[in-house]
């Protein structure tokens, strides 16, 4: 993604935020159904760019609280469906995590795998030239 894209949705991320935070101070609706220290990312039916940037970063967030070098927080989308109509959508279920959570363990039992396999080759060089 070029670098005035990636700026241009983050400066709509930052518009969606100031609008959530307005209508909120306006009348209540939406921040009751998000849980307190949520990861918040924003989707819109009429922008599908920011929508799928959005749900990018939200990958990407899960991939860093399941490592651990993003504190494990809920992770939530608010979706306008409508001009001015916006639900919440939890993000953060179990099976998210548990899919991320294989996804990591797949990818470390195959690197244990490569490894123990590059370890024996190398063992297998040293005794094979420690005959000749």
């Amino acid at each position: 993604m070029e670098k005035n894209s990636h700026n241009n949705l983050t400066e709509k991320n930052l518009d969606k935020l100031a609008e959530l935070l307005t209508s909120e101070l306006k009348q209540p609706n939406v921040a009751s159904h998000i849980p307190n220290g949520s990861h918040i990312f924003h989707g819109s039916y009429n922008d599908k760019s920011l929508t799928q940037y959005n749900l990018q970063l939200v990958s990407k967030t899960l991939l860093g609280m399941t490592l651990g070098y993003i504190e494990d927080a809920p992770l939530v989308l608010v979706f306008e469906y409508k001009p001015g109509k916006q639900t919440v959508i939890n993000l953060s279920d179990k099976i998210y995590k548990s899919k991320a959570q294989r996804l990591i363990e797949g990818f470390q039992e195959q690197n244990r795998h490569e490894m123990t396999q590059k370890i024996n080759e190398l063992k297998n060089k040293r005794a094979t030239n420690a005959k000749c």
